[in-house]
């Protein structure tokens, strides 16, 4: 039996990758913000038989205190995890910002996916074959915004989405350098276009009507992730969009870039404290 971690797990396109795998015979752990969702996830499982394997814990990761709260737990609940997956995320129409002055979509998209990649390294390099997957818009064309890189001074909430996914395409780059055990494999993936609950709230008009008639349902996306997850990548690190392996020689896979990114990370962490 694996032990799977999914951030966002409690509602569309992670709660689809939860149930994958409970119905594998694997233990999930979900985290997500709402404890309706979370109930939810709970009683599908109980109602299910699998409520022994099924966990939810309720956080909001928005917040580094929140992250640093999960690792803890998990560390000292579950030891070792098989998987890291990454969906956890929430895109404003506006400029919002969390208690701890950090902009939120970026808080969640991007800097909560940072301190957990990290910070349950250790649990992950516990067990055979790690992996930590990364559902982001992996292999984006476009420049990093380092002069405003919470775009308080040009909000756009397409841009600061797809952002957001090259920062994400950086830390899987700088991360897969820094890691000297080399165990863990890390996977950038782009799921194109899914029907997802969040999509379909946040997106234009035109968006909205692109992706009831082109976006995959869940079930469907699932599929690609699963095989990825079961039968991981030999490289450290790799990027596919959907079954496609992206080339790591593009330029958002930037080592340099990738560089500066986790210097700043940091100093935003330390900022934080």
């Amino acid at each position: 039996m694996r032990t799977l971690l999914i951030t966002g797990g409690a509602n569309g396109f992670g709660k689809g990758i939860a149930m994958y795998y409970l119905n594998r015979g694997d233990r999930v752990i979900v985290i997500g913000s709402s404890i309706e969702n979370g109930n939810a996830f709970c009683a599908e499982a109980k109602r299910l038989g699998m409520e022994d394997r099924a966990v939810f814990i309720q956080a909001n990761l928005s917040l580094v205190k929140e992250n640093n709260r999960i690792i803890k737990e998990i560390k000292e609940q579950f030891y070792s995890l098989d998987a890291l997956v990454f969906c956890a995320a929430r895109h404003n129409k506006q400029y919002t910002q969390t208690v701890e002055g950090v902009e939120s979509t970026f808080a969640l998209a991007y800097l909560s996916r940072f301190v957990l990649s990290y910070g349950l390294k250790e649990c992950l390099e516990r067990t055979g074959t790690p992996v930590i997957l990364n559902i982001c818009g992996t292999g984006m064309k476009g420049e990093v915004n380092w002069d405003d890189l919470y775009f308080k001074n040009s909000f756009d909430p397409m841009k600061v989405m797809m952002h957001g996914s090259r920062l994400n395409d950086l830390l899987g780059v700088e991360f897969s350098k820094n890691d000297i055990v080399g165990k863990i494999k890390y996977i950038l993936y782009n799921p194109m276009a899914v029907n997802t609950p969040g999509m379909m709230e946040f997106g234009s008009s035109l968006i909205k009507l692109a992706y009831r008639f082109i976006g995959k349902p869940i079930e469907k996306a699932v599929l690609p992730i699963a095989g990825l997850l079961n039968n991981p990548p030999t490289f450290n690190l790799s990027a596919y969009k959907e079954k496609r392996p992206l080339a790591l020689s593009l330029p958002t896979y930037n080592k340099e870039n990738a560089k500066r990114l986790y210097e700043l990370s940091n100093k935003i962490m330390l900022e934080l404290k």
